[in-house]
């Protein structure tokens, strides 16, 4: 028990450095195999550094395949894919599957041409055969700090790249036989189910589908916001607890066939690898899986009982081999960490067990979420026997017999309204906590903290981890530094101003999506989340900031203010800024119905002053917040005199220009996220690029661009460079940071430049 233990506990460390790039676990292993060495057990020695020997060369092994591969340029090719059923996905009007082919296991994109072909593919019942033509790129990495790392999940399941396709030759049927027919069998019966879940009510089906198979409906974030927010997504994820209620389930139905027990066993070790495929196999449910299934060999091999915590050592060594990154994501943490603690603390009362899974798990909720509502402990001891007793018993016998007897149906969608409701009546209830996202040093400091804490309950170590608690809070709501950050919201502008301390914390325009017309079978009813949700609110939520001091809107265009509404509905603004003669456009008004509070409405003229250290400086009369009429700021911020120009034309600018001669600026938002129509030479200096990837405008344009190298400006993009960062310290000069690298968009790394050096 102890040797696997301690060299399970290595290899995570160990996976948590080499794949997860955190340099703070290396020297967690340093110190982990000193206690191992000074255990003086040869034993547990040895088996420690082979393992640890062994892993370390597959982690590096499997680093540089995927490096080699994220490295490769876009390239077209033919390919042949192997597609199963239950891996295609429909979105309105485009496709996505994972595929295995030439090149391995692969994301693959497409787009659907009419009505008919939509039906078709979500009519596909089995394993099919691909033949198209495609561009294969790797995987676009997010752009903005918090946002999806579509990379690091699909890296995740063992794939690098994604190919788009461009057309597609044939498509035919391609079964197999023997073990590898029974794979393919399930995953159709898996397909059949989702689309038997279909056809239940709603609610049953969300629960069917997303608790026994692990096919999340794509509304299941907008319905379900309230398991999240009270720290119960952890339920409605295949885990150990559906295995264990699973297992009992089938226990029971095989004894009533009076089978041995020796029979059981058999029957379990086969049915239990099936229920892993057909629950789509997320890395908690193969940690369940395993962990249930090796006691079972091992005493059919042995005829002697195995320790749990044995089984849970291997089950984290098997789960790291397949996934080298199930650590670093908050599934795998939760399911291994909570399995763990139940192993520890067998005898532990419930509600106490409750508290300790909130206290050891708050630092990865909060790496995951940034926040934590103050009833997620009282809500888990009600929910979670629930749930095993009521809930996971009825969306079985919701889901087996629904669609046979209507009236069960109707009884089970009755029963799960009620709870779903009840949840959202008590998520809106006070106590959701915006914290802060911790950076590693303090996310290992919390965590270990709350160990030791565990492992040596007593008031000293109460104190000393409430005391991190609050000074991570202090760090985050007071952060030393200011920032002036271009938030990358794709075709828009969105600018958010910190000043130290966060004395001030600002937001020129917001972003939006715009919409364009499209055929009406690619309607599937579903609306994106605004990016101002998914990209802002979020990062604000993972500085600790709860709420804005200043909101400037530039003009009326949707793509800088389409997102006002959304922003209004879910943070607190104390003040919302626009140039004069926009305050009364009904378009305005609409944008400021959805705010809980609403904000004071101030109109600026050229000279107004503000509390953030901005100055307007156009327009000079009111207008109709047309592009010529954008409100223009600037201020300084370590040293460096800014200038945000929202779309202002070329005639603005050299307005601005006649009626501040002295004004000398450094950084300067480029006007129209590089059309032509703006940037003027004789206002240029430094150039800042808000503009979306492959936007159907061609900005920036070709004319601005050469304008600027020309005159030998340094640009920066958000279409290259994701979040462009400057970061300052009172008024000393600071530092520009970029999200990605420079010039290539398909690397998640920082390029750092210091204002000495330019």
């Amino acid at each position: 028990m102890r040797p696997l233990f301690f060299a399970a506990i290595s290899c995570g460390l160990l996976s948590s450095w080499l794949v997860s790039q955190q340099p703070i676990a290396a020297v967690l292993l340093g110190l982990w195999l000193f206690r191992v060495w000074c255990l003086r057990e040869r034993h547990t020695l040895m088996v420690t550094l082979v393992c640890v020997v062994g892993f370390a060369g597959w982690f590096s092994w499997q680093n540089h395949r995927f490096e080699h591969l994220a490295a490769l340029p876009s390239q077209s090719m033919q390919a042949e894919l192997t597609v199963q059923p239950d891996a295609i996905s429909i979105r309105g009007g485009q496709y996505q599957l994972v595929a295995n082919g030439s090149v391995g296991r692969v994301l693959v994109r497409g787009q659907l041409k009419s009505a008919h072909d939509k039906q078709w593919l979500q009519r596909v019942t089995r394993r099919m055969v691909w033949h198209a033509q495609g561009t294969l790129a790797p995987i676009d990495p997010p752009t903005n700090p918090g946002q999806f790392d579509a990379p690091t999940y699909y890296r995740s399941q063992g794939i690098a790249q994604q190919l788009t396709l461009t057309q597609v030759f044939q498509i035919q049927a391609a079964p197999r036989t023997g073990w590898l027919g029974i794979v393919d069998r399930l995953h159709q019966w898996r397909w059949a189910f989702a689309q038997r879940c279909q056809q239940l009510p709603p609610m049953l089906a969300r629960y069917a589908s997303s608790l026994l198979v692990g096919l999340r409906p794509a509304d299941f974030q907008t319905t379900m916001g309230a398991v999240q927010q009270l720290g119960l997504l952890h339920l409605f994820s295949l885990s150990g607890m559906h295995v264990i209620l699973l297992i009992s389930f089938l226990k029971w139905g095989l004894i009533r066939l009076h089978l041995s027990r020796q029979a059981t066993d058999y029957w379990l070790l086969g049915l239990l690898p099936a229920y892993l495929i057909f629950g789509g196999g997320a890395d908690s449910l193969q940690r369940a899986v395993i962990t249930a299934a090796l006691p079972i060999v091992w005493e059919l091999v042995t005829h002697r009982t195995s320790g749990a915590l044995s089984g849970w050592s291997l089950a984290l060594m098997i789960g790291l081999i397949h996934n080298p990154l199930v650590l670093s994501q908050l599934g795998g943490q939760l399911s291994y960490g909570l399995a763990l603690l139940l192993i520890l603390m067998p005898s532990m009362p419930s509600w106490k067990l409750a508290v300790w899974i909130q206290v050891i798990s708050l630092p990865v909720l909060l790496v995951a979420t940034a926040q934590w509502h103050a009833l997620s402990l009282a809500v888990n001891l009600i929910v979670a026997p629930l749930f095993s007793w009521l809930l996971f018993p009825v969306t079985m016998i919701g889901a087996i017999f629904g669609t046979q007897v209507p009236g069960i149906a109707s009884s089970c969608e009755w029963l799960l309204v009620n709870f779903q409701t009840w949840l959202d009546w008590v998520s809106h209830w006070p106590g959701l906590l915006v914290l802060g996202q911790p950076n590693a040093i303090w996310a290992w400091g919390l965590s270990l903290l709350s160990l030791w804490l565990l492992r040596t309950p007593t008031r000293r170590y109460r104190r000393l981890l409430v005391l991190a608690y609050g000074c991570f809070i202090l760090s985050m709501r007071f952060p030393l530094h200011g920032a002036v950050q271009f938030i990358d919201v794709g075709q828009g502008d969105s600018i958010l101003i910190r000043q130290p301390f966060n004395r001030q914390v600002s937001l020129i325009d917001t972003g939006g999506r715009l919409h364009f017309p499209k055929p009406h079978w690619q309607d599937d009813g579903l609306t994106p989340k605004a990016r101002v949700e998914t990209i802002t609110v979020n990062y604000l939520h993972r500085l600790g900031i709860t709420h804005l001091d200043t909101v400037y809107l530039s003009h009326k265009d949707v793509d800088h203010i389409g997102d006002l509404g959304e922003l209004l509905r879910l943070m607190p603004v104390k003040r919302v800024v626009v140039p004069a003669g926009m305050a009364h456009l009904d378009k305005f008004q609409k944008l400021l119905q959805p705010a809980k509070q609403p904000p004071i409405v101030m109109e600026a003229l050229a000279g107004q002053t503000f509390a953030d250290g901005l100055t307007a400086v156009h327009p000079f009369r009111p207008g109709r917040a047309e592009n010529e009429d954008s409100l223009v700021l600037t201020g300084v911020f370590g040293q460096r005199r800014f200038m945000f120009t929202g779309d202002l034309d070329r005639a603005g600018e050299r307005a601005i220009a006649a009626r501040y001669p002295q004004l000398r600026v450094d950084v300067l938002k480029l006007g129209h996220h590089g059309s032509k129509t703006a940037s003027d030479p004789e206002a240029l200096q430094q150039g800042i690029l808000s503009v979306g990837r492959h936007n159907r405008y061609g900005h920036p344009n070709q004319e601005t661009l050469t304008t600027l190298a020309n005159l030998r400006i340094e640009t920066y993009s958000t279409a290259l460079q994701g979040m462009i960062t400057y970061r300052f310290f009172n008024h000393r000069q600071g530092q520009w940071q970029t999200f990605l690298k420079e010039g290539n968009r398909n690397q998640r790394t920082a390029s750092v430049k210091n204002d000495s050096q330019r």
